[in-house]
């Protein structure tokens, strides 16, 4: 191929990624203004002072028993081991650009992961200025700051973190999913055991643990077969983050749906079948079933996880009942999201009324709304006084823990439900 071909398939490529780049921020930037109006700005504005207040509050005096080392080893370790490649793929792709497969190597996959490199070192970079003060003034881990120069620390994560990023992109290619799987997990436990040395031991030890680590994964990229670039994959992610996007833009704005991918989860799938098999409850079933082994019941567990690790930290009998609040909003936000399931259209033909489908998303959303509210509440009391201060009274209180329930009661077991169950001109029954 001649040089003028080469220098128009680069120009094309170079174009093709900018236009979709500009194309998907043009698609979600304009929904955000309504994300602002309906307070969720005002309500993270206020999540951020109150966990700036808290830092401060910390760093100024980190308490003897304030496990400052398992704190940044896990931190840091999750901001390393953080490996998204936005390639902006769609499903055509892989038929219209395969002629092209090496050059998209060399000019458009090349450009994803130098911006995914370039993302994951400012966000640990990031993490690690926030975690540095604590790391000097912990009485944990004081006497290992002064053996272990800041600046070296940052160069290292630095490293790991892009080291993390090519293992993410060479994890792909990787043509069985069982090895995909095995090598992210031997990624994960290598990265989490050599973040931890670079923190708690002498650097003379940990510095060549965390090469040999990197060597040993380096081994591992070679042995499964690999796809030169693996488009069913990377299209597949593509989709996966958009409708992570859009299933939260639709908290807020109705906005275009994307086609969900189900989930097995038998851990919990099993709950369906408690439902009475009748027809009068067999929107509850098929709502039950969907909402189990879809998205928003992945997002739901995982950020009930985050708050009750939050509150198992703050250390404040304050802060505990407005996380709690916020927390049991923002899960009555996600659950909202069950009013606009769209089933397969088989599912018209079955013999049941239309009619009680948004109440029996409702009754499912109360439901799993309710339970939300008791595994949070149940985790206040539980860990009160984890993260408290010696000699801090107000770890718990108990008017603060009954106001912040009885409004999550009234948002998840009320007001939401009510809203879904209501029918408007828009909804396609």
């Amino acid at each position: 191929m001649s040089r003028i071909a080469h220098d128009e398939q680069r120009a094309f490529l170079h174009s093709l990624r900018r236009e979709r780049t500009a194309a998907f921020r043009k698609e979600i930037v304009p929904y955000f203004r309504y994300v602002l109006q309906s307070g969720f700005g005002l309500f993270a504005s206020a999540i951020f002072f109150t966990l700036l207040i808290g830092y401060m509050d910390l760093i100024k005096a980190v308490p003897a028993d304030w496990p400052a080392k398992w704190v940044g080893a896990v931190v840091l370790s999750l901001s390393a081991l953080r490996a998204p490649l936005r390639t902006y793929f769609r499903p055509a792709d892989s038929v219209f650009l395969l002629a092209m497969e090496n050059r998209m190597l060399e000019q458009y996959i090349a450009v994803a992961l130098r911006k995914a490199v370039i993302a994951g070192v400012l966000r640990t970079l990031a993490v690690f200025a926030l975690f540095a003060p604590i790391y000097i003034r912990s009485p944990q881990t004081a006497a290992l700051a002064d053996v272990h120069p800041p600046i070296v620390l940052a160069l290292l994560f630095v490293a790991l973190t892009g080291i993390n990023v090519y293992g993410g992109w060479r994890e792909r290619r990787a043509a069985a999913r069982t090895w995909r799987i095995g090598l992210k997990a031997v990624r994960i436990m290598l990265t989490a055991v050599a973040v931890t040395a670079l923190l708690l031991k002498p650097l003379a030890v940990a510095i060549p643990f965390a090469a040999v680590a990197v060597a040993v994964l380096a081994l591992l990229w070679r042995l499964p077969a690999q796809h030169a670039l693996p488009w069913d994959k990377l299209i597949e992610e593509e989709a996966a983050a958009r409708r992570r996007w859009m299933g939260f833009l639709s908290w807020f704005v109705d906005v275009p749906t994307e086609t969900a991918k189900p989930t097995y989860r038998r851990w919990i799938a099993w709950v369906g079948e408690l439902i009475p098999w009748s027809r009068r409850k067999a929107w509850h079933y098929l709502y039950v079933k969907v909402f189990l082994r879809g998205e928003t019941f992945g997002a739901l567990w995982r950020w009930i996880i985050v708050t009750c690790l939050v509150v198992a930290v703050s250390g404040s009998a304050l802060v505990d009942a407005l996380v709690f609040g916020a927390s049991v909003v923002v899960c009555g936000l996600q659950l909202s999201e069950l009013k606009r399931v769209r089933f397969v259209e088989t599912a018209d033909t079955l013999p049941i009324a239309p009619q009680g489908k948004l109440v029996a998303a409702a009754a499912v959303a109360r439901g799993a709304g309710l339970a939300a509210v008791a595994l949070i509440g149940a985790a206040v009391p539980a860990t009160a006084g984890l993260g408290a201060n010696p000699g801090d009274a107000e770890v718990f209180r108990f008017d603060y823990w009954l106001a912040a329930a009885g409004f999550g009661l009234l948002w998840c077991g009320w007001w939401m439900p009510r809203k879904i169950a209501r029918f408007t001109d828009e909804d396609d029954l």
